[in-house]
């Protein structure tokens, strides 16, 4: 039996929320909203980034390349 609480991830999250969770600054996470790479909604006054597409759009973003530190 576990004793780990439920946890409900959220569907939506304010700006400041999405840029602490992506790593992207506010204006990067502003320019791809604008692109339509990510998606909002708006709240009454309020605007949400939909998670499912924040995660898609980092997923899809091309993988990190490193060159080995040169030898001293």
């Amino acid at each position: 039996m576990t004793t780990e609480p439920f946890r409900i991830d959220p569907l939506a999250v304010p700006i400041a929320e999405a840029v602490r969770l992506s790593g992207l600054s506010r204006s990067e996470l502003y320019r791809r909203l604008a692109t339509g790479h990510v998606r909002a909604v708006k709240s009454g006054t309020r605007t949400l980034i939909l998670m499912d597409s924040l995660r898609a759009h980092l997923a899809s973003l091309p993988a990190a390349t490193f060159r080995a530190p040169k030898a001293a």
